[in-house]
């Protein structure tokens, strides 16, 4: 990964999981704040947003606004 924001280099613990998530097949990423919660103890909130800031950390331009 690379261009993450600090907020998202402080997620890469989570982000190697939801990759793991991901690439299994086995789960919809729109559960993923669900597994979050269920494998480290996070609330909601900061399950969403880690979700979110993976998501965000796998589009085009990858965050450095193109």
């Amino acid at each position: 990964m690379t261009n993450l924001t600090k907020k998202q280099e402080d997620y890469l613990p989570y982000f190697v999981m939801l990759d793991i998530i991901q690439e299994s097949g086995g789960v919809n990423m729109y559960e993923a704040p669900r597994v979050l919660r269920d494998e480290f103890d996070i609330g909601k909130r900061e399950s969403i947003d880690i979700a979110s800031e993976w998501m965000k950390s796998k589009t085009v331009g990858n965050n450095d606004g193109s």
